[in-house]
């Protein structure tokens, strides 16, 4: 897989992810335009087991070269949406410009339903064996679209193979999860799995 930022070039990834907590997948396209402004374009289906409900979720993250958050527009079955401007520095705003002072200080979005949110972290820090970093973010639960700030942490463990391992967590919950040179993963153990 062709490293997606490479300065002056325009740049197309697509991968796919199975959801292995709930019925469901995950298709991804990242668009790098000259090195700067990255897209990622997402399309979830899941079937949420608890409620017997099916959801479509398309979202949208727009973020520079240092894997900064500057825009994100989710839609939820075709029907709720929610989209979020940042400038980068913590500071949150709604589409008609009024901060969203509940999230001030997060750099980093986690959407539920994906594990690409856990790319814009990594792909942040220039990682040392052992190195543990804590991130505010901005969690997105779907398909409600409640939002809150939360704290997560990342220690980079290994690499392997030309995969990085990073132990995970976020409140009570942890794991192991892989990540391939992009940052993208490759397997999030008993809830996402790469496909391609």
């Amino acid at each position: 897989m062709e490293k997606l930022q490479k300065r002056g070039l325009n740049v197309e990834l697509k991968v796919v992810w199975s959801n292995e907590e709930q019925f469901g997948c995950e298709y991804l396209k990242l668009v790098s335009k000259n090195g700067n402004l990255t897209t990622a374009q997402g399309t979830i289906i899941f079937i949420d087991g608890e409620k017997s409900d099916a959801h479509n979720i398309n979202y949208t993250v727009e973020f520079d070269e240092h894997w900064i958050t500057k825009r994100l527009n989710i839609v939820v079955d075709y029907f709720s949406s929610l989209e979020l401007i940042s400038d980068g520095e913590g500071n949150w705003f709604n589409t008609d410009g009024e901060p969203v002072d509940k999230l001030k200080g997060a750099i980093d979005i986690d959407i539920s339903a994906t594990p690409f949110s856990n790319s814009l972290p990594i792909n942040r820090v220039n990682w040392e064996e052992n190195q543990l970093e804590h991130f505010e973010m901005v969690y997105i639960l779907v398909p409600s679209l409640e939002l809150k700030k939360v704290l997560q942490s990342y220690r980079f463990i290994r690499s392997e193979n030309g995969l990085k391992y990073f132990h995970y967590r976020c409140y009570d919950y942890e794991t192991i999860i892989c990540v391939d040179a992009n940052g993208l993963v490759v397997n999030y153990p008993g809830v996402f799995m790469r496909k391609i």
